[in-house]
């Protein structure tokens, strides 16, 4: 019964599902705790609805216990990932390793911001080329279509720039999954009927490619950038914080970059906004060109 499911035990179930427990396959601290707030809204919902008890009730030990055991579970979001950012030509530099329809792929997400799941999800209805954008409703992940996308604010629209949009054109004009009800990037394999597998693109073209390109490196299973430093996952959710860090870079406005990458709200920026060293050691010489002696360069 619910009722009898014990705190500890939720708490348990949680760390068991960590990266620290399950590697490449855990989920983010951020993530379980979604999960713990869903689960404690369920248990809410059925005090609600009278299902179970509103307050404290006695186990089989006689002994009281909350009816809501998620209440006494403590949970961080805090989290020690740190995405890698690539620079705009380290992006060029992989694109130009690629055939379609992958570099098509991977160009929109490069430029739009859009997440593997929606872009995998996208049929050829939904781009809109006389109105240059593309109508974001689905997404695909785990080998499912959903009907609707991650927040309400990505249920929307992106804006499509005539290059992008005559790269899709010659693409559509040579897959042979092209009626406005196919798939934009179908499986071959599946004859079109579902979209490709984002994770399996990523390991057979995008993964090489970018280890040829020199913009990151493995050794003994491990992702290293070209400074040395480890990376803990790469993929296509690198290329929408780099967007976000290239638009920030450019001096657009915070509320631009969160209606072009759809966030809900403003304080995603604290998240995707990353500042390339680079863009530090220049921000670092104009404060030195100021106090230091005229005499003395600042490279």
């Amino acid at each position: 019964m619910a009722i009898e499911i014990k705190s500890k035990e939720i708490l348990g179930w949680l760390q068991s599902q960590t990266s620290e427990e399950c590697g490449d396959d855990g989920l983010e601290n951020s993530t379980l705790g979604k999960i713990k707030t869903v689960m404690g809204s369920v248990y809410r919902y059925g005090q609600f609805e009278e299902l179970i008890p509103q307050t404290v009730v006695p186990n089989a030990k006689g002994q009281l216990r909350a009816s809501n055991p998620v209440t006494f579970v403590r949970w961080s979001n805090k989290t020690d990932y740190e995405a890698f950012i690539l620079k705009p030509e380290q992006t060029f530099a992989v694109l130009d390793l690629l055939v379609q329809p992958e570099y098509t792929l991977l160009l929109m997400v490069a430029a739009t911001g859009v997440r593997i799941s929606e872009a995998l999800a996208l049929k050829w209805k939904s781009v809109l080329y006389d109105q240059n954008s593309i109508r974001i409703k689905n997404s695909w992940t785990y080998g499912q279509m959903g009907s609707g996308t991650k927040t309400q604010a990505s249920k929307s629209t992106v804006p499509m720039h005539p290059a992008l949009a005559e790269v899709l054109k010659a693409w559509q004009a040579e897959t042979p999954y092209n009626k406005p009800d196919d798939y934009v990037f179908a499986s071959f394999k599946l004859r079109g009927k579902k979209p490709r597998t984002g994770n399996m693109i990523v390991e057979d073209y995008i993964r090489p490619a970018a280890i040829k390109a020199g913009v990151i490196s493995e050794r003994d299973g491990v992702t290293y950038d070209t400074a040395g430093n480890q990376i803990k996952r790469f993929g296509f959710h690198c290329f929408r914080h780099t967007l976000a860090s290239f638009l920030l870079a450019q001096g657009n406005s915070p509320v631009l970059v969160k209606n072009l990458l759809r966030w809900s709200k403003i304080s995603m920026l604290d998240v995707y906004g990353h500042v390339m060293t680079d863009e530090k050691l220049a921000a670092q010489g104009s404060m030195l060109e100021r106090i230091m002696p005229k005499t003395v360069a600042v490279q």
